[in-house]
């Protein structure tokens, strides 16, 4: 089972409210927010972390924040058969996690978008994004298909775009074989989670 949390972040948070929702956080990665001179990427930052505190709960895993590593192109993970991933857009974080296989996540707030398609995805998504009824929505559905895959490979950015084709739900890649699922978090955003092994996904709101 995957188990996706998502949150959303409705006000600032008062600097004691801040101090206070960091207390379950590691020193080191507290330092880490604290230099983040945005203070709303500050909380998104913090809702990630307790995001992950949440899934580690829920599946009743005995790991903490602490012992989270990264692998050459920075994706986080641990050394056990827990896997997870976090994103954010916007005022969200999303989280998932999961057991079985690898998983990745992607969620964009969608704006509109000046991008030259030829840079980032393949001919058949070219044609798909064009000939869809709207255009745009379709633009952010092909572009978190994109990033989810790749948060799940464990590359991120550092794959360019143009290397995958997500047009399908099922595929092999890196001789892994993925699947891609579009979940719903709120009407003006687009979020889609990547797996390697097929099996239900559960997606809950939380506050903090």
């Amino acid at each position: 089972m995957i188990i996706c949390y998502h949150t959303e972040i409705l006000s600032p948070w008062t600097n004691d409210e801040l101090q206070q929702k960091m207390e379950l956080i590691p020193d080191g990665i507290k330092r880490q927010i604290l230099l983040k001179r945005n203070h709303l990427d500050m909380q998104l930052s913090v809702c990630g972390n307790l995001l992950i505190l949440a899934l580690i709960k829920h599946f009743e895993v005995d790991l903490t924040l602490a012992e989270i590593v990264y692998n050459d192109y920075q994706r986080p993970y641990f050394n056990d058969g827990f896997d997870f991933n976090i994103s954010h857009s916007g005022n969200r974080v999303v989280g998932c996690a999961t057991l079985n296989g690898k998983v990745g996540i992607d969620i964009e707030l969608m704006k509109p978008i000046n991008l030259n398609y030829n840079d980032y995805f393949t001919p058949t998504e070219q044609q798909n994004i064009r000939t869809a009824k709207n255009p745009d929505t379709e633009f952010f559905n092909y572009w978190t298909r994109k990033e989810a895959l790749l948060k799940a490979v464990g590359t991120g950015v550092f794959t360019p775009l143009l290397d995958i084709d997500v047009s399908a739900n099922s595929f092999i890649y890196m001789g892994d074989n993925y699947h891609l699922s579009p979940i719903d978090i709120a009407v003006d955003y687009k979020s889609c989670i990547a797996y390697t092994i097929d099996q239900e996904i559960v997606v809950k709101a939380i506050m903090f």
